[in-house]
């Protein structure tokens, strides 16, 4: 019998049958707790040292199914319930939130309650009376009491309570195919938590493990102090609103996320912790990487030492061979763990749980992923929009949802994917927000959607966090970084082995030739050529073993990757993650520290961390070929920024508080976080490198040509599949986007400093960004995304770039062509640039910032900006008529003909966009329309000019955008006159199919 049944059965026959005494139900009313209680084994407290737990518990010993009494006086009390998603799940081992509860009887059923904590009030009586009827607490479930337990506490049944309602706790990320199926994989009582976990039949009959942790959530009163939190540096906060105040800035009240630490001994000025914040490393990491972990952790111990406290942090193994430790689980929230999780998926997150009324941190996991160490396979399709939608704002998605022509995600993703990219990306844009991310945060499951940390909590933690995601794609640089400089250097080697060899026998023939005056030589001579050879014979041993250093060198390899490289890595990315779990957030602005070649020089490699911060998004800093010094690959420990930040929230002089904040100003100690990367601040970037990222870009794009030109020769080796050298090509391509992506974000920008009134430097919160460094990345973005060289194609790379057939789920299949999609690809990168250079935000803020600066002072102008594209776009209408073109030697090529094209449309958009939304949509508008009629001007110039000479197919382009541009201008005026509406723009589009231009 299902056990469920057999309890409800055991109740229908035990209790009283009417109405009115189930209304005033009491402990009398109830069943025996010996009668529900048959069957059942009451499990022992798990600690040697203590007899009582947090709430008895009773596990059936022949079916699956488990009993509790919670404790008498649970009235009033607030308990925390911790979910993990244990097993089942590409994510299984992320923490899924957790929730604070309370329970309340109603005559014979207790309901679960979620307490309002949004809300509160810390003052007078009469304001916490108002806010108490006002905003009340919300019921999420309720179960019925089984029996009064042996302590006097109420009797529930846990299957019915967690497995039933297991939706509401976990949200979508959990929907049970068959509620009657499942086991209780562990049930264990402690002092200060119970931990259940149950294997449950998941959607489409996946088995799933659901890991519940009950705990107590400490009194306010424990002695913890709260730190107010300042938007100056960058903290996760606990916040609620205090309607017992009337000023602005106390209504609002945010504290920061910190664990609560204190000196052992507090006389002395460094002394070790009471209670040390101890990770245990999980025993599924594998042991190669163990040390690198620790490292990572044992960085931020050097901060904690600026403020007084000695080993702040602990780490210790949890070790299957030995067994130390493995009596600890992982989902016990008693024990902070670090774990591996082998999915295949470049991901790392640091959530914590955290007090929901003082932010202080309870504790925390560090979950590290595989993904980013794995050979990285990519979806063109997929990485390629994500890397041109890189900081983009939801004002601008509003536009995209609304001109899918312009969304990268559209032009990037698959071409048999179109109409339906368009219709999700379309309903997307008419939720809040536009779709933006931050808004449509899911908390449900910490780690697999961006923001899901952030937003719709009391206390923000670390969701999703893509340091390790950006990590992959470097580290797939890096192999091929790898793969081409150690051919060079064998080539080199090689080469210095043949000169070293032809110069040994020149000097055998010179001996030879010199044999007969040797010999006549006296004996100190002798003695000297003796000498001569022992040295010889040293070098050469000396040869031997530093060759046989650098082979061993070689032979230590991680994972196809030498340990000295990938350990450091690994180090960052896990200081990166302790960072979070001890309440920090990620700082964009760190990376602007120092200069490419400051970072890459003697003075910074090896002594000082090359950005201020590892809460930053750094790509692996990677030179060939330039400069003389290669400078170090990573982080080599947590940089100032930390240090200041671990002393605002965890040094024990209030009064400094005040002064440490003071230094907001120095280079060091620049902020901006997650919600600042879609701004206007090209600084606040994930992803960038250096204080002057148009060098690191153009860096990029050396390497990215150095790996082009040895794509076939070096790195597909004999033997490889030549989908090889698309992959290797696809990647040049990405390396392109990126760089075009970050330096976009320079026009029209403004750096944001968080400064505020009477702070050293007396800085302004928005200062534009300077003209010549705007028009340089301008001018960056042209060379590199609409001048056919940059995309390195060659006749010897498209017919080698081929592909893996495979029909299974592997990158082959029936999607993707044998053919490689060449005018597909590149009109992709071309039109997202477009997008990233002429969408109405970027135009927006490069009109505002004409206004922000003096007449007098140098600014970028729209119409400087508008003319500079349309002369780079049309650069071939100022050109001397051909007098060797033809159909194969077009005098427009076919790449730049699709741009023109494309450049066309985008103007067309602005001029007949109603542009309701922002002031800034009239000049941009006129502008557009101007800079039509000059093309048109300008297109039937060069036909009247060089019609004779031209080829068919720039003659019919010439034409064909001309009479575009004509009927786009005409239609203008009437399109502004009333709603936007598909009739006109289908009588503008029309003859189109017509146009000789499509053949292109």
């Amino acid at each position: 019998m299902n056990r469920i049944c057999r309890v409800v059965a055991t109740i229908a026959a035990v209790a009283v049958t009417t109405v009115g005494s189930a209304l005033t139900s009491s402990a009398a009313d109830l069943p025996p707790f010996s009668k529900i209680s048959e069957g059942y084994k009451q499990l022992p407290v798990s600690d040697q040292q203590a007899k009582k737990g947090l709430f008895n518990v009773w596990q059936h010993e022949k079916e699956a199914s488990v009993i509790a009494e919670l404790p008498k006086n649970f009235a009033g009390k607030k308990f925390f319930v911790a979910l993990t998603l244990s097993s089942g799940d590409r994510y299984a081992g992320l923490q899924s939130g957790d929730w604070v509860v309370q329970w309340r009887r109603y005559n014979d059923r207790l309901a679960l309650i979620a307490p309002n904590l949004d809300i509160r009030a810390t003052g007078d009586a009469e304001s916490k009376a108002s806010v108490k009827r006002l905003f009340t607490d919300r019921v999420l479930l309720d179960v019925p009491i089984l029996a009064m337990g042996p302590n006097g506490g109420p009797v529930v049944d846990m299957d019915s309570l967690l497995i039933g309602n297991a939706t509401t706790f976990f949200g979508s990320s959990v929907r049970l195919a068959n509620s009657r199926l499942f086991t209780v994989e562990a049930a264990k009582v402690f002092p200060e938590n119970v931990e259940l976990a149950f294997e449950v039949v998941g959607r489409g009959g996946r088995l799933q493990t659901l890991h519940y942790s009950f705990s107590e959530v400490p009194s306010s009163s424990s002695g913890f102090k709260p730190r107010e939190a300042d938007e100056r540096v960058g903290f996760f906060v606990t916040s609620f609103s205090d309607l017992s105040q009337y000023q602005d800035d106390e209504t609002k009240v945010r504290y920061i996320n910190r664990w609560q630490l204190e000196k052992r001994d507090p006389k002395l000025k460094l002394s070790p912790p009471k209670e040390p914040i101890r990770f245990y490393v999980e025993h599924t990491a594998p042991v190669r990487y163990r040390r690198w972990i620790k490292q990572g952790v044992d960085y931020w111990n050097k901060a904690f030492e600026k403020v007084g406290i000695v080993d702040a942090i602990v780490i210790e193994y949890q070790d299957a061979v030995s067994k130390i430790h493995m009596e600890k689980d992982p989902e016990d929230v008693r024990y902070n763990f670090i774990r591996w999780l082998n999915n295949d998926v470049g991901t790392a997150i640091g959530p914590s749980r955290v007090h929901p009324e003082t932010g202080q941190i309870l504790d925390a996991d560090i979950i590290l992923t595989d993904g980013w160490i794995r050979h990285f396979n990519f979806n063109y399709n997929d990485l390629m929009p994500q890397l041109a939608m890189e900081g983009v704002s939801a004002e601008t998605l509003a536009w995209l949802g609304s001109h899918p022509n312009w969304d990268p995600r559209v032009r990037m993703g698959a071409k048999e994917s179109a109409n339906a990219l368009r219709a999700k990306y379309a309903m997307e844009a008419q939720q809040p927000m536009a779709g933006f991310a931050m808004a449509q945060a899911d908390p449900a499951l910490l780690g697999d959607d961006e923001y899901d940390g952030l937003m719709g909590q009391v206390s923000q933690k670390n969701g999703l966090c893509m340091a390790a995601s950006g990590r992959s794609m470097d580290l797939a640089f890096a192999r091929m970084n790898w793969g081409l400089a150690l051919m060079a250097d064998e080539e080199a080697e090689k080469k210095k082995e043949e000169d070293a060899k032809e110069k040994a026998e020149a000097d055998k023939a010179d001996k030879d030739e010199k044999k007969d005056d040797s010999e006549s030589k006296d004996g100190d001579k002798e003695e000297k050529d003796e000498e001569a050879k022992d040295d010889e014979k040293s070098d050469d041993d000396k040869k031997e073993v530093a060759k046989t250093d650098d082979e061993k060198e070689k032979d230590e390899l991680l994972d196809g990757i030498p340990e000295w490289f990938v350990g450091p890595l690994l180090a960052d990315l896990v200081a990166h993650e302790v960072g979070h779990t001890l309440g920090l957030r990620h700082n964009f602005k760190a990376s602007a520290l120092y200069t490419i070649d400051e970072i890459n020089s003697d003075e910074l490699k090896g002594k000082k961390t090359f950005t201020a911060s590892v809460m930053d998004y750094c790509p692996i800093n990677y030179r060939y070929e330039a400069g003389d010094v290669q400078g170090d690959y990573g982080m080599i420990d947590i940089g100032p920024y930390d240090f200041w930040a671990i002393e605002y929230g965890y040094t024990f002089e209030d009064s400094k508080l005040k002064e440490i904040l003071k230094r907001c100003s120095e280079p060091e100690l620049q902020f901006a976080t997650d919600e600042d990367t879609s701004g206007p601040d090209p600084y606040a970037r994930r992803y960038d490198f250096g204080k002057d990222p148009l060098t690191y870009a153009e860096e990029q794009m050396r390497l990215a040509q150095l790996y082009r030109d040895r794509l076939l020769e070096k790195f597909v080796k004999d033997g490889d599949s030549w989908a090889k050298a698309r992959r290797g090509y696809e990647l040049t391509l990405a390396i392109q986007t990126k760089a075009v992506s970050m330096m976009s974000n320079w026009i029209g920008g403004a750096f944001v400093n968080r400064d505020k009134k009477g702070d050293p430097g007396n800085r302004v919160p928005v200062e534009v960004v300077p003209a010549k460094d705007q028009r340089a990345a301008l001018q960056f973005v042209i060379d590199t995304s609409f001048r056919d060289k940059s995309y390195g194609l060659t006749t010897e790379i498209l017919e080698r770039l081929g592909i893996d057939k495979w029909l299974d789920n592997g990158r082959g299949g029936m999607s993707n062509e044998a053919t490689w999609p060449i005018h597909d690809r590149v009109l992709g990168m071309q039109a997202s640039t477009l997008t990233l250079i002429m969408n109405p935000t970027t135009l927006r803020r490069v009109y505002d910032n004409e206004l922000r600066l003096p007449a007098e002072t140098d600014a970028l102008t729209l119409p400087e900006l508008l003319n500079t594209v349309s002369d780079a776009v049309w650069e071939e209408l100022d050109q001397p008529c051909p007098d060797d073109r033809n159909d194969r030697k077009p005098m427009i090529t076919s790449l730049r003909r699709n741009l023109q094209r494309e450049h066309v449309q985008r103007l067309v958009d602005l001029v007949l966009e109603e542009g309701q939304d922002t002031a800034a949509y009239h000049p941009i508008s006129n502008l557009a329309r101007m800079q039509l009629r000059t093309l048109s001007s300008r297109m039937g110039s060069t036909i009247e000019k060089c019609g004779n000479k031209m080829d068919a197919y720039s003659l019919a382009h010439l034409t064909e955008c001309k009479e575009r541009v004509e009927r786009a201008l005409e239609a203008g005026y009437t399109y502004g006159g009333g709603n936007p509406g598909a009739p006109m723009l289908m009588m503008l589009m029309g003859n189109e199919a017509k146009s000789p231009s499509n053949e292109d």
